[in-house]
């Protein structure tokens, strides 16, 4: 069965400080953000630190932002000089540990935003984990450096 968490209601309980709710306090998510874009682009890259303060693996298996039509998992690498974008099905946060979604590397692809979103925006998502966790939290709009869109030209 495929995770569905487009009900957002429940995104009310977001608060306004970026950081984010969960289920329980074995996960978390840390300065979640994502990188302003030109006014014409569809796609936006979001990132930010996933912390697993458990004995077991965690895997976010689904997210859902309210501004933007669809969300997916993605992974960035360079190979022979050759940068590649992996799509995901879930993101692997091992036990006791952090990852790090950052530039050139592991990352949240955002598609088709409902409107331009610049500097400063927050738009509120939540992250569903395999043990049942639903994490909600805002993404933060940030002024994005020349190296944030090498890496997001699709």
């Amino acid at each position: 069965m495929k995770p569905l968490i487009r009900q957002l209601p429940v995104l009310l309980l977001v608060t306004l400080t970026g950081n984010s709710t969960a289920a329980d306090d074995s996960l978390e998510i840390d300065d979640p953000w994502i990188a302003e874009a030109p006014p014409v682009s569809k796609v936006l890259a979001a990132y930010m630190e996933i912390a697993n303060k458990t004995d077991q693996d965690r895997k976010a298996i689904a997210m859902q932002c309210e501004v933007f039509e669809r969300v997916e998992f993605h992974r960035s690498t360079e190979k022979d000089g050759v940068a590649r974008m992996e799509r995901l099905d879930v993101l692997e946060v091992d036990a006791n540990s952090e990852l790090e979604l950052k530039p050139g590397g592991y990352h949240i692809m955002l598609f088709n935003p409902e409107r331009r979103l610049q500097a400063g925006d927050r738009t509120a998502c939540s992250m569903e984990f395999d043990n049942g966790a639903l994490l909600q939290f805002e993404l933060v709009v940030r002024r994005a450096s020349h190296e944030d869109h090498t890496h997001h030209n699709h």
